[in-house]
């Protein structure tokens, strides 16, 4: 009897501390409100002056008006915008095909009784270009290939059969293409190498090659290496804007990759029950999203804990952006600075707010608990012993 007089007059005492914020002991998913609006380093409204160092800004629709930005895509550089497409010359490995006109027959290539030929002409036997860049034309010798247009290669041949030949004329053309390579990889349909055409090709036309991105566009990367270098493009920007669709050059290489956005959604956001491991990262799974449809992916705030007065966004800000809001950035601060805006749900006006808000990738949005919670954690704690004391009391009498 007196242990748990005693037990009950040591639970009492701590509700009545509960109020004056002795509440450390108490398992929390995150800080309370008081403790993030009475910290900043930064502060826009009337809040004594922190320690920490975020910055803290309650959204209204000044703030919101200014926070409609997104994230800026990755794009090519001027670097690559700026180069022409590249002319197709011949390579090692390609194979040519030649052949040779004369005016009549009786010449160098055309017998002088031709029979039922069909024509004045003879079509050499396909050649591949060798290591050194070369091939052979008789009569003429061994002609210099690799790294020349078919036209140059045809000006050659016809000056040194010009003296042997009847006024001769002469094609080059591809039979087979192995050099002036592309080659398309990662998350594509199916990887593949090809030769450029001599119409040229462009980055779109190389990825449709690989049967195209095996993930949306506003998830997928493009990185394009060239000569030792590389810039990365999105795959939507690159859709949307016809100048970021450059021309490939033979040796490029492709890579596709899939990088999707993130949010974290901690706190009392969600559904705390699911049969599957739970998950607090978040893919934006569109092009852009706001802090509303951020909210909503992650299940709204949870009507048995959350504070909606309590509705945080964690991100890093710029040092333009802060002062832009009207706030004196200390010159000690870094540039990117920690940043929490604080939104009010329990105003209706802050889901149109939340609805201007647009959501950048990496953010963490946090919902306090509802002070509430703490005291009914506090008798889920003491019942187990208040019922111990119970049965202790009925075995003892």
């Amino acid at each position: 009897m007196i242990f748990l007089r005693c037990w009950k007059g040591w639970a009492g005492a701590i509700l009545i501390m509960l109020p004056a914020g002795c509440t450390s002991f108490i398992p929390s998913s995150g800080p309370k409100l008081s403790e993030i609006m009475n910290s900043p380093a930064i502060m826009v409204q009337n809040v004594p002056q922190p320690s920490a160092g975020f910055a803290l800004i309650q959204v209204d629709g000044a703030v919101a008006g200014r926070l409609t930005s997104h994230d800026e895509p990755p794009r090519f550089g001027s670097d690559y915008l700026s180069q022409p497409p590249s002319a197709i010359l011949v390579g090692v490995g390609d194979v040519l095909q030649v052949t040779i006109f004369e005016t009549g027959s009786g010449g160098l290539f055309i017998p002088p009784d031709a029979g039922s030929r069909p024509g004045n002409f003879v079509q050499l036997p396909p050649q591949q270009v060798g290591q050194d860049g070369y091939i052979s034309v008789p009569w003429a010798g061994k002609i210099r290939a690799a790294d020349r247009s078919p036209l140059d290669i045809q000006a050659e041949v016809e000056r040194r059969l010009s003296d042997r030949a009847l006024k001769p004329q002469v094609v080059v053309s591809f039979a087979e293409r192995h050099a002036n390579d592309v080659s398309v990889l990662g998350e594509v349909g199916l990887a593949t190498r090809f030769s450029m055409d001599a119409s040229g090709e462009r980055v779109l036309g190389a990825i449709a090659r690989a049967q195209g991105p095996r993930f949306p566009m506003y998830e997928s990367l493009v990185t394009v290496q060239r000569h030792g270098e590389a810039e990365t493009a999105l795959l939507s920007e690159i859709a949307m804007h016809p100048r970021q669709n450059i021309a490939m050059e033979p040796g490029d290489v492709v890579y596709v990759a899939h990088e999707p956005r993130y949010f974290l959604a901690v706190g009392a956001t969600g559904q705390t029950t699911t049969l599957s491991q739970l998950d607090r990262r978040f893919p934006f799974g569109d092009t852009d999203i706001s802090l509303a449809d951020a909210l909503a992916k992650a299940g709204g705030l949870q009507d048995d804990r959350a504070n909606a007065r309590a509705v945080f966004l964690y991100r890093y800000e710029t040092r333009a952006t802060i002062e832009g809001l009207g706030v004196h950035v200390p010159a000690s601060l870094p540039d990117r600075i920690p940043t929490i805006y604080a939104l009010d749900m329990t105003d209706a006006s802050s889901f149109f707010l939340a609805n201007r808000i647009a959501m950048r990738n990496n953010d963490t949005i946090y919902v306090s608990n509802a002070p509430i919670t703490d005291i009914s954690k506090v008798f889920t704690l003491l019942l187990p012993f208040t019922e111990s004391g119970s049965f202790v009391r009925a075995t003892t009498n």
